[in-house]
């Protein structure tokens, strides 16, 4: 028996509400459907551009498009002769500095594969070996005759080597994406940033390595923060989906939604776009599930979704947070659910002590209700209720 689409019924292959990151080696969620960002894409290229080498970061708050964004630089660069690869090195607080810089070296020599397949050479042949044994610890076998402390004293030597290896064969240089920053705590952030800075010297400064580090927290100075993309560039972007998505294309492929629905959505999630598209998926799935095909069905309605949303936001955070955390989190809405909150505050709001707010919240944070916005100097973290919960309540 063939599997119904729902999304048929407006003439669309898929969902158009999908949250993977947009990619150039992907026909399902191609760089081609990107929206906006031209300033920031400009601001990114010019310091690639000019210098030998880089380090940038893009901070802002989850689901406001920061990873999309870098592939997208990364396909800009390949296009103005740099070599890199649509791999996303993750960054973790945990290991040492030698990890790191193995995973850096994994990923230039990535870079160098996927732009010259027939490489070979010393340089190449050193890194092959150095990525292997990496790779072999990492996956927990234990052939590698490798120790750990060596990569400390090869590895540098060995990255240089490549970096003047894809340089000498046409590269203008070798662009990094790391990645994974999003959901660390700021201890863990903070240990990252260490991370990075303990291999700064032996490793980030070497001529042709340009790296962009992606997350809510910042591990350097002065990072771009992304704000909202403007309501305009959202339903363009949509538009953009649904007409790539269109199944028959004899026939025109039509919104399933009212334009109300967005624009309530657009100012509900505040720049959570993966947050926004999430819940349009969740909501119209629940609505048409047992729609029969082939039925002529009109555009989802504001009311109706929001309903559909309210009732399956509550029960599955009530879930998720246990009877306390979901009465803190009503508590916190009744003053004001658009309010930004920092840890001082709640514990006068909540009555309890500043440790049991730290928990409260990362409980919060990791059921998706709560979310950390990017710190400012030296200023308290503020905390900020997703559109998820402003859904619920």
């Amino acid at each position: 028996m063939a599997l119904p689409n729902l999304w048929g019924l407006y003439n669309l292959r898929s969902s158009p509400f999908f949250q993977a990151t947009l990619r150039a080696d992907s026909q399902a969620t191609p760089l081609r459907l990107f929206v906006g960002r031209q300033r920031e894409r400009q601001l990114l290229l010019t310091t690639i551009g000019s210098s030998a080498s880089s380090r940038q970061a893009v901070a802002g708050r989850p689901g406001i498009g920061k990873t999309t964004l870098v592939q997208t630089v990364k396909a800009d660069a390949q296009a103005g002769g740099y070599w890199s690869s649509d791999e996303i090195i993750p960054i973790s607080a945990e290991g040492a500095s030698e990890h790191l810089l193995g995973q850096l070296l994994s990923g230039v020599y990535d870079a160098v594969l996927a732009n010259c397949p027939t490489a070979a050479g010393p340089e190449v042949e050193a890194a092959q070996q150095l990525v292997r044994s990496i790779r072999l610890r990492g996956g927990g076998l234990t052939l590698s005759a490798t120790p750990p402390g060596a990569l400390l004293l090869d590895g540098p030597r060995v990255l240089r080597d490549l970096l003047r290896y894809a340089i000498g064969h046409g590269a203008r240089g070798i662009v990094l994406h790391l990645n994974n920053l999003e959901s660390l705590s700021e201890a863990d952030a903070s240990r990252a940033a260490d991370l990075l800075r303990g291999i700064r010297d032996q490793a980030l400064l070497h001529d042709g390595l340009h790296l962009i580090v992606v997350g809510s927290r910042s591990v350097f100075r002065n990072p771009l923060v992304l704000e909202p993309l403007e309501l305009g560039d959202v339903e363009q972007l949509l538009a953009n989906r649904y007409a790539a998505l269109q199944l028959d294309p004899l026939r025109a492929w039509r919104s399933p939604l009212e334009s109300a629905v967005v624009q309530r959505l657009y100012a509900l999630f505040r720049g959570d776009l993966r947050g926004m598209l999430k819940a349009l998926e969740d909501g119209i799935t629940a609505l048409l599930g047992f729609t029969s095909a082939g039925a002529d069905v009109a555009p989802v309605g504001l009311e109706d979704l929001l309903l559909t949303l309210r009732q399956r936001n509550q029960a599955e955070l009530r879930e998720q947070l246990g009877d306390t955390a979901w009465e803190r989190l009503v508590a916190w809405a009744r003053v004001d659910s658009a309010s930004s909150q920092t840890q001082a505050q709640l514990v006068e709001l909540w009555q309890v002590r500043q440790p049991t707010v730290s928990k409260t919240l990362q409980q919060m944070i990791e059921a998706g209700a709560v979310e950390a916005l990017p710190r400012r100097g030296r200023e308290a973290i503020q905390y900020l209720m997703t559109g998820t919960v402003r859904l619920a309540l």
